[in-house]
């Protein structure tokens, strides 16, 4: 359901392929027609032999109470990435919560100037050079705009929205490292202690680490 309601972001591995792209939102529909998405898909194609016992059909009223999560489509993917993991959400609200069990951010000094190159080169005219200032609109990227948007989630979802979202003209056109080197950056701007570790490149590990400050 949240799925279609919110559309996802980020980068998702099936089969072994891995793809990093953007699911659109269909929340335009209204709450019957996507309960009637929902119950082609599922028991489309054969599918039925994989639905788990005492499978129900979707119902428009389950759509409606989803809907009214309001989540972005980077929290819906922090939610895929915890059920890939074998972990399983108290509900659909915590999909950009800190994690249960969640660790310190890491991340190194030498890293987050690493990202400050990378800022200037990649994100500076959108954002400026205060990281609020920028000449075409770019979002804050610090302050309470910041921590409204991504202070009570994981570093996993602000890595995967700015890979499948940044920069606007080439999306995810940088390597993997840069921007966890970005990340590093926006998160020391942001008042985030640096340390011995570097932020990993990767979303498994990123999802434990809480962005919400002592």
């Amino acid at each position: 359901m949240r799925v279609l309601l919110f559309g996802m972001e980020g980068p998702i591995t099936v089969d072994g392929q891995t793809y990093s792209g953007v699911m659109p939102a269909w929340g335009a529909l209204d709450n019957a027609a996507l309960a009637a998405v929902l119950n082609h898909i599922t028991t489309a194609w054969n599918s039925t032999t994989v639905l788990p016992a005492g499978f129900q059909p979707y119902q428009a009223q389950e759509v409606a109470a989803a809907r009214a999560e309001a989540l972005t489509a980077a929290q819906v993917h922090a939610m895929r990435v915890t059920l890939g993991s074998g972990a399983t959400p108290k509900s659909a609200s915590t999909a950009n919560a800190a994690p249960a069990t969640s660790v310190r951010v890491s991340f190194t000094a030498e890293q987050a100037a690493q990202g400050n190159v990378a800022y200037a080169h990649n994100c500076k005219d959108c954002h400026g050079s205060t990281l609020d200032n920028g000449e075409f609109g770019g979002a804050p990227l610090r302050g309470s705009y910041f921590r409204n948007k991504w202070g009570g989630g994981s570093v996993a979802a602000l890595y995967g929205y700015m890979k499948t979202k940044m920069p606007p003209d080439r999306p995810g056109g940088l390597s993997d490292k840069v921007y966890a080197d970005l990340v590093a950056f926006l998160l020391e701007a942001n008042g985030y202690k640096s340390g011995d570790r570097q932020l990993p490149a990767n979303v498994d590990a990123q999802l434990p680490m809480s962005l919400k400050l002592d």
